[in-house]
């Protein structure tokens, strides 16, 4: 067994997965921060654009990674007003709403240690103004939203290669 084996183990335990009730999110806009404690939904991912190669001699299409995209979605519950307020002056003329979110997730019981991730140039897709029902709930919102830069500020380090 080498070392790697012995402090790995040969197959994942339970308590090493990630709870993401550990998750904590922060919104960093106009030069303020705020942490996003009304959230309960945010999920990001890399997407990749592949066109088609073909090339003669061989049955197998191809594919060449051209560009790449920033997508996810963020959702929560309807405690403020701090995006229709910095919403309102894109549609008023002036500048569009875009800000950075900052991740980190770290489960104290999981041997993998904590992550954090920081996202920039985030603009949301749609503003959050009203959601609600006659029926018993709380006003929620939920908004798909882009991305145009990603830095890894803290890796997992706790199941390194």
């Amino acid at each position: 067994m080498d070392e790697t084996t012995s402090t790995i183990g040969q197959f994942l335990n339970g308590r090493d997965t990630i709870s993401t009730k550990d998750a904590k999110i922060f919104i960093k806009m106009n030069g303020k921060v705020w942490p996003m404690i009304e959230c309960d939904k945010f999920s990001a991912k890399l997407e990749k654009n592949k066109e088609d190669v073909q090339t003669l001699g061989s049955r197998w299409k191809h594919k060449k990674v051209t560009s790449v995209e920033g997508t996810g979605t963020l959702g929560g519950y309807v405690i403020s007003s701090n995006w229709l307020k910095y919403a309102l002056p894109y549609i008023q003329g002036g500048k569009d709403l875009y800000f950075e979110a900052v991740m980190k997730i770290e489960d104290p019981t999981s041997q993998a240690g904590s992550q954090t991730v920081q996202l920039g140039s985030v603009n949301l897709d749609d503003i959050p103004i009203a959601d609600f029902e006659a029926d018993d709930g709380v006003m929620e919102f939920e908004s798909d939203f882009t991305f145009e830069e990603i830095q890894l500020l803290e890796a997992f380090t706790g199941f390194e290669e």
